[in-house]
């Protein structure tokens, strides 16, 4: 008789979303339109800095989850998928430590934001990639604590 077969990471399906350090499936933006809705709202708050950009969606009724997070890096800007899953990688362990300040700066409102990889991937040349990964986690940390101070109404978003 054989097993049910088992996740690539070796948990369970349920169980995967349940593994510390994850995000689990209710916090994250799934589908292309949502990923629209929130980049194409002009009411979205938005700010960039040099690698990165924010989009945070505010809707007045809150779910099951007040804040779900959304992230791109495109070909474009990262040529090989090892960078973009990299870029990936810093921005989903950015919202995970920054998920209580924005959960209780959203109240009873749900908020849906997206992080965006905005440059071109430096070349090991130009900037060490330990160089590059440190620079992209202090700025998903800085947008996304000035995202939780614009959603408590202390400041305005750039």
């Amino acid at each position: 008789m054989h097993a049910a077969p088992r996740a690539a990471n070796g948990l369970l399906p349920d169980a995967a979303d349940k593994a510390p350090g994850r995000l689990p499936a209710v916090r994250r933006l799934r589908s292309p339109a949502e990923f629209i809705a929130v980049t194409s709202d002009p009411q979205a708050l938005r700010a960039g800095r040099r690698w990165l950009s924010i989009a945070g969606r505010l809707k007045p009724d809150g779910n099951d989850a007040p804040v779900r997070f959304g992230f791109t890096a495109s070909r474009r800007h990262a040529r090989r998928a090892v960078d973009r899953n990299t870029a990936k990688r810093v921005l989903r362990e950015a919202a995970r430590r920054h998920l209580p300040a924005l959960d209780a700066a959203a109240g009873n409102r749900s908020v849906d934001i997206v992080l965006r990889l905005r440059a071109a991937v430096p070349d090991g040349a130009t900037l060490a990639r330990h160089a590059w990964k440190a620079a992209l986690r202090a700025e998903a940390d800085t947008l996304l604590a000035q995202l939780a101070r614009s959603l408590r109404g202390s400041e305005a978003i750039r």
